[in-house]
């Protein structure tokens, strides 16, 4: 069974923070599970599963740029495709 999203105590201090001095521009998949609230499998499965998805691979995990994903779920929700900036 999938675990749910949950709130730990470091999580709310970093969601704390990032409310205090705004999101970073870039991404990691842990701070997009964070910014989302929603469970990194699920995100894998609908979102960052498709091919136009904007995520940038690097040799150990990738970023998500803030504004991209932003465009992306807004193209996603109309059903469209998105062919962003990246």
């Amino acid at each position: 069974m999938a675990m749910a999203f949950q709130l730990t105590p470091e999580r709310i201090e970093t969601l704390k923070l990032y409310h205090e001095i705004g999101w970073p521009p870039s991404l990691t998949v842990l701070d997009l599970e964070l910014y989302e609230r929603t469970n990194i499998a699920t995100l894998r499965k609908y979102l960052l599963s498709r091919d136009d998805a904007p995520f940038i691979r690097f040799e150990r995990g990738g970023i998500i740029p803030l504004k991209a994903w932003e465009k992306f779920k807004a193209t996603v929700a109309v059903g469209k495709t998105y062919n962003g900036e990246i």
